[in-house]
């Protein structure tokens, strides 16, 4: 196993920069643990990985997109997960992989070792090759969460043989595909009907507003919707592969939801994902309790303390 190579700011590696950048705006304790965080996390995209310990549950976080900035939050959301009896494994290639067809994600085959896998993907054209550890582990029925763009992870021409995984991917793997977003942030509301779902176990606050906008859904039978929300957005009409869709100004819809989908696989699928979210410590819980809950390991206490941070989105400019 080759061994982890801290992600310093003197490291040569650009979306290491990019992180230690957007860091670098951050004050206080919230700077420090971050900077701790960036430090340790390693990324197979550059040719490191974690150690091996069998012993505890073995989460791959596949990051497919700069959208939304999950190069900054997903390695320190991966300590967290450290400190929560996880091992993690990031994903992760330099440059913008949505306009890449090679090298996409490389080390992608760490899939093959995985008890979880998280996607943070958007609109790619993988190769054959990279493609292939994605549909194994799929169809080995192990358990997956979706993050913010994750349902629409692919953008294949309509003449490749992919071209269906498109929505497929979102559909079937992960229990919607995209429709469309609004506009407006998004008003959250949790679903007291699921209070008693593990995903929401010791989340104390059911009201929060989300600076992300709304995603609708489409949502496939047996899908547990958990959290729902609700925006501003164009009156339009969509026409999509799976019907015309009339879309208000004001939407409300499902923003996080349980799952089995086709394969027998837990899921837990979300269009949380703004880099705003992970300073709210009801989705930071949410997200590390549906990690448990998919591997089958008990969800953290009420008392165990859930990081929170402050992350500024870097590749889009906040509106003023």
């Amino acid at each position: 196993m080759m061994q982890p190579i801290p992600l310093t700011p003197s490291t040569r590696h650009p979306v290491a920069g990019r992180a230690m950048t957007a860091v670098r705006r951050m004050t206080g304790p919230i700077q420090c643990l971050a900077l701790i965080a960036l430090s340790v996390v390693s990324v197979v995209g550059s040719g490191h990985a974690w150690s091996a310990d069998v012993e505890r549950p073995h989460a791959v976080i596949v990051v497919g997109t700069l959208h939304y900035s999950p190069e900054l939050s997903m390695p320190i959301f991966a300590k967290e997960l450290e400190r929560f009896g996880f091992r993690t494994t990031i994903v992760m290639g330099d440059g913008n992989p949505e306009k890449k067809t090679e090298n996409v994600l490389p080390g992608i085959e760490a899939l093959a070792d995985a008890d979880l896998a998280i996607f943070f993907m958007r609109f790619l054209k993988l190769p054959d090759a990279e493609w292939q550890p994605i549909e194994n582990y799929i169809r080995s029925g192990k358990p997956v969460i979706g993050l913010r763009t994750a349902n629409h992870s692919f953008k294949y021409p309509a003449d490749h043989p992919r071209f269906s995984w498109n929505d497929d991917f979102g559909r079937r793997v992960l229990g919607t595909p995209y429709v469309v977003h609004q506009t407006s942030e998004t008003q959250i509301s949790v679903v007291e009907q699921s209070l008693d779902h593990p995903i929401l176990s010791n989340i104390t606050k059911t009201k929060w507003v989300s600076p992300g906008t709304l995603y609708l859904t489409r949502l496939q039978d047996g899908c547990v919707p958990l959290v729902t929300g609700s925006g501003q957005g164009r009156v339009r009409t969509l026409k999509k592969s799976f019907g015309t869709i009339e879309v208000k100004q004001h939407e409300s819809d499902v923003v996080a939801w349980a799952w089995e989908n086709e394969w027998g696989a837990k899921v837990f699928g979300t269009s949380f994902g703004h880099p705003g979210d992970f300073n709210e410590e009801s989705f930071v819980r949410m997200l590390i309790n549906g990690c448990c809950w998919a591997v089958g390991r008990p969800v953290p206490d009420a008392n165990e303390t859930v990081s929170t941070w402050q992350i500024q989105r870097v590749d889009k400019k906040p509106k003023k």
